[in-house]
């Protein structure tokens, strides 16, 4: 049996994800990575964590420099606790790929797309699957390509994608799931 920590339960997906049988909450922000150690060592019977947190701005500038900072230093921290060997499951995005807004593809598509909704990319944090994977998995794209991004895109493609590498060099049972949309 799966014992799971979710951390940014309060969002859209996590506030989803919490509902899953054996969830617990990560109760710490960013701001607070000095307190992710001690919570790892007292938890001790949590063997998984579904990562869909992220760093923003509800106002002005959404992401930024610190931003950035701010959440690949929290990476940094966490991989330096027991979560490191614990089945890790990380939300990335579509937009590592340059694809921005509701848009599904590079170019304007005329394809219909209806995005996933909560319950649909639930069923990604499910399996034991290693390595980096498209939500939903139809979509065949695969070349990072960040240079027609605004910054603050870039920003969070950049973020992304850090933490995507940091995840990779210290976990060996890992998932990326670049997600592409959220009804």
């Amino acid at each position: 049996m799966k014992n799971i920590c979710v951390i940014g339960a309060s969002g859209k997906l996590g506030s989803h994800l919490i509902t899953m049988p054996n969830t617990i909450v990560f109760p710490y922000r960013f701001e607070q990575l000095n307190k992710y150690k001690d919570w790892f060592e007292k938890n001790s019977h949590i063997d998984t964590v579904w990562h869909v947190a992220r760093a923003c701005r509800k106002q002005g500038t959404r992401r930024d420099e610190q931003t950035f900072l701010l959440e690949v230093r929290s990476m940094n921290e966490l991989m330096n606790t027991r979560a490191k060997n614990c089945r890790f499951i990380y939300a990335s995005s579509k937009t590592v790929y340059g694809i921005s807004g509701k848009n599904c593809c590079l170019d304007n598509c005329s394809h219909r797309y209806t995005p996933y909704n909560v319950k649909q990319i639930t069923k990604y944090f499910l399996d034991n699957k290693i390595g980096v994977y498209n939500c939903p998995n139809w979509q065949q794209t695969s070349e990072i390509n960040t240079k027609n991004l605004d910054g603050q895109r870039m920003t969070y493609a950049l973020t992304k994608l850090a933490n995507e590498d940091i995840i990779k060099n210290s976990c060996s049972d890992y998932k990326i799931l670049r997600i592409w949309d959220i009804v």
